[in-house]
């Protein structure tokens, strides 16, 4: 029968199956309106409380799509999801609007294949998101007042499986298999709002986007034992084991012996002796040596090649007027475009990252990441985007590490936390009047074990800043609240009884 723990996956995949597939994808930026949308952060929350670092990242009962080299180490079955909540201020240099919005942020299931050499997971989670409305009043050549007005929703969703594998010890390599689908609607008014007897003019325009994409990812890892030994622990007690076992029956002989006999014994007694004490000191000498060097360094390389995807698009271009209440009346239809194919172009993506660890008590990282948007286009058309790049640093501090310590009362409930801290500055791909749009953010993190259950509580908070307010343009001072879940099991794993 399952388990609790099973049952609650379960529900838990279902309800949020069902609803990511009513829910629209949600954006309150202005922004949103250039290229596909305002991209999305491929990481988890945990990623987000370290200020983003996930190429280097190996988390062993986490998941990093990031990188999905890292689903080699997968140790348990693997449940994630979480929700977003943003609150986002746009400011220009005369007016300011607020506006807050939720969403659900992803969920993904993984399991391991092989224990610490071959994982996978599948899951879904947004690409990008479109959500606008600007209105602009402007006076034309014949010095005429137009309202133009630009409406936008929708966005590109991605449905990914991972693979990671370790063909070697410490090195391992995967592939995120990802189907890239959705639709972007948007809108265009140009209004007359004084003169009623003016035709007013729209445009429609629906593009949909399905089709397969891939992304690689390696990672290396140094550990401190690497460049030791390889003493076993394990294989030193039983030799010690038998050892005492053989000092016990050479006691028990040598009560029994002769006086010729024990000369004997004693030299053999001697001998057992020596080589207890020699074992023994290479014992400690080990265990020291693993007390002392608990640390690891992991390089994280992730890329995805320039790629075209099928796309369609329908377009609409009509002429209206307003009735006495105000519902579009439709004069005539100037242009028509019905299910147009063409192809979106993804430029390359290349990532770098490092992670430090001791342990499972600290961690520290970093990565920068280089997009190549100008190379951008969607049926033919650039968009005037240009190349992007983002650096990340972050760590994770954990006082007490280790499964057992939930269960112990003595510990302080706040030593058993993860608390993560990290930043994050970049230049987008938007480029508008001369300006090269920046963001920045500083983020905090924790990590709530959940008492009596292999199951975790994230929250993470980033507070942040992208554009500006010169040349009109608009700065966007944000906070992004995400809560995240992650459930680890034993699954697919055959009970053995004695």
């Amino acid at each position: 029968m399952l388990n609790r723990n099973k049952l609650f996956f379960f529900a838990s995949f279902l309800i949020l199956v069902s609803s990511s597939l009513s829910a629209q994808t949600s954006s309150s930026s202005p922004y949103s309106r250039y290229g596909i949308g305002d991209l999305q952060f491929s990481g988890f929350t945990k990623n987000i409380g370290m200020g983003g670092i996930a190429n280097g990242y190996n988390p062993g009962y986490n998941m990093n799509i990031t990188n999905p080299a890292a689903f080699s180490s997968l140790a348990l079955t693997t449940f994630e999801t979480a929700v977003n909540m943003n609150q986002v201020q746009l400011k220009t240099s005369s007016k300011t609007q607020n506006i807050n919005d939720i969403s659900l942020s992803y969920f993904a299931f993984g399991f391991p294949i092989k224990y610490k050499k071959w994982g996978t997971g599948f899951g879904l989670l947004p690409y990008s998101n479109v959500g606008y409305s600007i209105n602009d009043l402007q006076t034309n050549a014949a010095g005429v007042t137009e309202r133009h007005t630009y409406q936008g929703s929708g966005g590109l969703n991605q449905f990914f499986i991972s693979n990671g594998c370790s063909p070697t010890k410490n090195f391992s390599v995967g592939m995120n298999a990802s189907y890239l689908f959705g639709v972007i609607s948007q809108e265009r008014r140009i209004e007359f709002p004084y003169l009623s007897n003016y035709f007013n003019t729209r445009i429609t325009r629906e593009t949909s986007v399905g089709a397969v994409y891939f992304n690689f990812g390696m990672q290396l890892t140094f550990d401190s034992l690497k460049f030791a030994s390889g003493d076993s622990i394990k294989m030193l007690d039983q030799k010690l084991n038998s050892i005492h076992d053989s000092l016990e029956k050479v006691n028990n002989i040598l009560v029994k012996s002769t006086a010729e006999q024990k000369t004997t014994w004693e030299l053999t007694l001697k001998e057992l002796n020596r080589q207890y004490a020699e074992s023994d000191s290479v014992k400690k000498h080990v265990l020291n040596r693993n007390a002392k060097s608990d640390w690891s360094l992991t390089l994280g390389l992730t890329g995805s090649p320039g790629t075209s995807l099928a796309a369609k698009y329908t377009s609409v271009t009509e002429s209206f007027l307003y009735s006495a209440f105000d519902n579009i009346i439709v004069r005539d239809t100037v242009q028509f475009t019905d299910g147009k194919s063409g192809t979106l172009k993804l430029p390359l993506n290349i990532g770098f990252g490092m992670m430090m660890k001791e342990g499972n008590r600290w961690l520290i990282g970093s990565d920068v990441t280089l997009q190549n948007w100008k190379d951008y286009s969607i049926f033919g058309v650039n968009d005037s985007l240009g190349n992007s790049w983002r650096v990340s640093a972050g760590a994770q501090w954990h006082p007490k590490p280790g499964q057992n310590d939930l269960m112990d009362k003595k510990i302080s409930y706040w030593k058993k936390i993860q608390y993560r801290m990290g930043f994050h500055y970049g230049q987008t791909y938007l480029q508008l009047r001369n300006n090269k749009l920046m963001e920045y953010g500083l983020s905090i993190g924790l990590g709530l074990p959940i008492k009596r259950s292999a199951a975790m509580l994230h929250l993470a908070a980033e507070i942040g800043r992208r554009g500006t307010t010169t040349e009109h343009l608009i700065q966007e001072n944000y906070l992004k609240l995400s809560v995240g879940f992650t459930l680890n099991d034993r699954w697919f794993i055959k009970p053995k009884f004695d």
